[in-house]
Order: C-alpha cells, then sequence, then structure tokens
C-alpha cells in the first residue's frame, strides 16, 4: 500500500511540473526539489529512510535526517518554498480525491 502511495507522489510531482518520470531524477538535482519531495513523502506517511538513501544517492540515515530538518526550517521560513509545497500538496490531494 505505501509503495503504491509513493508512486503516486512521484508520479504526481512528475505531472505538476510536466515532466517524464525518467526526467524526475534531474528534477531532484535541486535542493529545494529534494527538500519538497521529502516533505511530500513525511505527511502521507512514505517516508521510508532506505528508499530514500538509495533514490539520493545517501550514506546514511543521518544524512536524510538532517535534510529533513533543513526541509522543515525552509518550510518555515521561506515563503516561496512553503506555497510551492501547499500547491503540490493540494495537487495530491486533489487527485486522489478525484480516483476513489
Amino acid at each position: 500500500m505505501r509503495d503504491m502511495r509513493y508512486l503516486r507522489i512521484l508520479q504526481m510531482i512528475c505531472k505538476y511540473y510536466d515532466i517524464e518520470e525518467k526526467e524526475f531524477l534531474d528534477l531532484l538535482k535541486g535542493k529545494e526539489n529534494k527538500y519538497l519531495l521529502l516533505l511530500l513523502l513525511k505527511n502521507n506517511n512514505c517516508f521510508d529512510i532506505n528508499t530514500i538513501k538509495e533514490l539520493f544517492n545517501l550514506k546514511t540515515s543521518r544524512t536524510v535526517n538532517n535534510n529533513l530538518k533543513q526541509a522543515e526550517e525552509k518550510l518555515l521560513i521561506n515563503r516561496n518554498f512553503r506555497e510551492k509545497y501547499f500547491a503540490l500538496e493540494n495537487h495530491i490531494n486533489n487527485d486522489e480525491m478525484i480516483n476513489l
């Protein structure tokens, strides 16, 4: 169930940015996009450290947790980042309501 939700979130991010799924990894090279994904996964109960380590090519769980903390701080401080996050979250939630 969590894997399906995880894939659904990734598909919705691709749809939001109007990119192909194979271009998704290029999108994650930007810190802001990486932070957005971490927050979305955490908020949607799809936060699996091993999957995230593999996706972002990280070596330790500590690095994942530090990135998540930085993402949460950025959400509190940066208004543009916050608006983008909530736009993505609404996009994901609206699509899920349609597919019920």
